[in-house]
């Protein structure tokens, strides 16, 4: 298959030749400014702020509260958001005298004082210990009062009980200089350091070396993020709650006083460029067509394009200058006007403020070149400036009418609800007039959509309702048609009353016929009613209703809800269905679901008269709970004589 288009990106390649203040180049995010004193592709400093804050800060327990040292230990209150000095308990030579970094872990409170590290248990009302560390930089803390203590020149990491007892050195084997350490709640270390090469981040369990290299994404999982957003000379910004309740932020001196704002610092350099190698479209002559980008280009930055064909595909080759067809900034859609040639050559030139930078996701180039001036006459086409005229001004069409190619072939994947987007799901439900409850999950709307067809093809029966059930609870239901629980009873001709009882609801009816079943019954001068014909109620009663069992404890009150919505939805028109959830007791009758809500379990076998007991001596038996008697050999009318004692659930028969 001929080849028509070639594409740069991080899935295929950027095939950079020449790069200049530029990142990204492995990110499917696209390519971008480089970051403010980060190598290429490395980690900011700022964005990991929320996880490593300066020495001087550390989050207290209570959230939104922080510790400062100005030298003298502050705490932040979210509440009011005052900084108030601390009262650190202990001798006057065992406080702080130039403290350089602070931590906290749950209740505890560390400080690294000239080299010595200061401990204090309850938020400094108890002075735990003071450890003698020399050339101690930072601190962490466990939950437990374990502090790990780094020191300076080094990237090894020293451990020590609450008490101060030595627990052993861990080489992490990190490099670099040590500028962040945290403890996770199961005591694996966080390392950020820095070398010349930029920023790196490792962790470790404290015993366990050397540590591993991490990602951001992992240090998000293992830690959450504190509200710190900004460092900078003169103070930081935290993010709270403002007086309307939305987020604010408050931005502190390093003393604790208040400050307007922030300066904003670039984040990125000003200036960057790409040139990419020869890129072979594999036809001599090979009249290119056209490029397009997927880019963003935020206000305060440029995007530039530059190309230019040749037939030699040599990379030392340098192009002369005037061989560039360079296209306005923000142009990012546009036909090559070049010689014919086998090989291209594209420059991106990215620009900024310092606070923002454009993005390039993606760059596509087509050829060779193909419009629809090629199903014109050959007379437009004679004379060459007229030919590309016409095949310049024909491709603004062609663009358009390929765009919407391009959607009609992607409309399948629009509608593949095992690919799209959660937020579409309810969008694509909708052509198909299928509703959906708040509380559905994503993947059971999913799950949903893929049996919509075979469950629109069962619609209304027994089996569909089950599986739709099935579908959102995760759990399958027992469906049970009520017309098969109909019970009835007809009195004959040789029944006579007095000797037998009829009872039932007050709803039911009682019909008394002569003999042959035909005539009246003298019931003195009471006169009867009838209301229809009682000869239908058996096939009436429960006619076209069901009833759906789930297991107990298998739906939430609002759930059972929206079920039974459901189920309402998916049944015939002409019948009722209920949903009932199995309890916790034993339920024996026409009501009751085997598996469900009701347990079989052996009984005892009950013993009647004398038994053996200890010591060979012989004592009466009695009928435990649930025993029954039953008719003896004289007989059912006559009964069977009880002579023992009879539990509180004993039927004699």
């Amino acid at each position: 298959m001929t080849a028509t288009f070639r594409l740069l990106d991080a899935y295929v390649g950027w095939q950079p030749l020449d790069v200049t203040g530029l990142a990204g180049f492995t990110d499917p995010g696209g390519v971008t400014l480089a970051r403010t004193g980060a190598a290429t592709g490395g980690l900011d400093r700022q964005d990991l702020l929320p996880w490593f804050p300066d020495p001087r800060l550390a989050a207290a327990k209570r959230a939104g509260s922080w510790y400062l040292l100005s030298p003298a230990v502050l705490r932040h209150d979210a509440c009011t958001g005052t900084w108030q000095p601390v009262r650190l308990v202990g001798d006057p030579a065992d406080l702080p005298r130039a403290p350089v970094a602070i931590a906290t872990g749950g209740h505890w409170l560390a400080v690294v004082d000239t080299d010595r590290v200061l401990l204090w248990s309850r938020d400094g009302d108890h002075l735990a210990a003071v450890i003698e560390v020399p050339g101690a930089r930072l601190v962490a803390v466990a939950r437990d009062g374990e502090l790990v203590v780094s020191r300076a020149g080094s990237t090894d990491l020293w451990r020590y009980d609450r008490d101060g007892t030595p627990r052993g050195r861990v080489r992490s084997g990190a490099p670099g200089e040590v500028i962040g350490l945290r403890l996770d709640h199961d005591h694996t270390g966080w390392l950020l350091t820095e070398d010349t090469d930029g920023l790196h981040l490792s962790r470790g369990r404290l015993g366990h070396h050397p540590f591993e290299p991490a990602t951001p994404a992992d240090l998000a999982a293992a830690l959450p993020a504190s509200n710190l957003v900004a460092t900078w000379e003169a103070g930081f910004c935290l993010r709270e709650r403002g007086p309307d309740g939305d987020p604010a932020e408050l931005c502190f001196s390093w003393a604790g006083a208040p400050l307007a704002d922030r300066p904003q610092s670039p984040r990125w350099v000003t200036a960057g460029e790409l040139t990419t190698e020869p890129i072979d479209s594999g036809l001599s002559r090979c009249r290119w067509h056209r490029v397009s980008l997927d880019a963003d280009v935020p206000a305060g930055t440029m995007l530039a394009i530059a190309v230019t064909v040749t037939e030699d595909g040599d990379p030392g080759a340098a192009p002369d200058p005037r061989d560039w067809q360079r296209v306005p900034a923000g142009i990012l859609d546009f036909l090559v006007d070049q010689p014919p040639g086998r090989h291209l050559r594209l420059r991106l030139a990215l620009a900024g403020d310092g606070t923002a930078t454009p993005v390039v996701r993606q760059v596509r180039l087509d050829f060779p070149r193909a419009t629809s001036a090629d199903l014109l006459p050959a007379a437009f086409g004679q004379e060459p400036a007229a030919e590309d005229f016409t095949e310049r001004f024909l491709s603004l069409f062609d663009t358009s009418l390929s765009n919407v190619d391009r959607a009609i072939e992607r409309h399948p994947a629009l509608l593949d609800a095992a690919g799209v987007p959660d937020g579409v799901l309810t969008w694509l439900g909708g052509l198909i007039g299928q509703s959906f409850e708040a509380g559905w999950s994503p993947d059971v709307r999913r799950r949903l959509l893929l049996a919509a067809g075979d469950l629109y093809r069962r619609r209304g029966t027994p089996a569909a309702l089950r599986t739709i059930v099935e579908i959102v609870t995760g759990v399958e239901p027992v469906l049970a048609e009520l017309a098969a629980e109909r019970n009835w009873v007809t009195v004959g001709g040789h029944s006579r009353l007095g000797t037998g009882r009829l009872f039932g609801r007050a709803a039911a009816r009682v019909r008394l016929a002569g003999a042959g079943g035909v005539g009246g019954s003298p019931l003195g001068r009471a006169p009867l009613h009838g209301y229809g014909d009682p000869g239908g109620d058996p096939l009436a009663a429960h006619a076209y209703r069901f009833r759906l069992t789930l297991p107990p404890g298998s739906l939430a009150p609002g759930p059972a809800a929206a079920l039974t919505r459901l189920v309402s939805r998916q049944a015939p028109a002409h019948t009722a269905g209920s949903v009932r959830v199995g309890g916790f007791g034993l339920v024996v009758g026409v009501r009751s679901t085997v598996g469900v809500d009701t347990a079989f379990v052996p009984l005892p076998a009950p013993l009647l008269g004398p038994a053996p007991g200890a010591g060979g001596r012989t004592q009466a038996a009695r009928l435990g709970r649930s025993s029954v008697l039953r008719p003896g050999p004289r007989g059912p009318r006559i009964g069977a004589p009880v002579g023992a004692v009879v539990g509180v659930q004993t039927i004699a028969w």
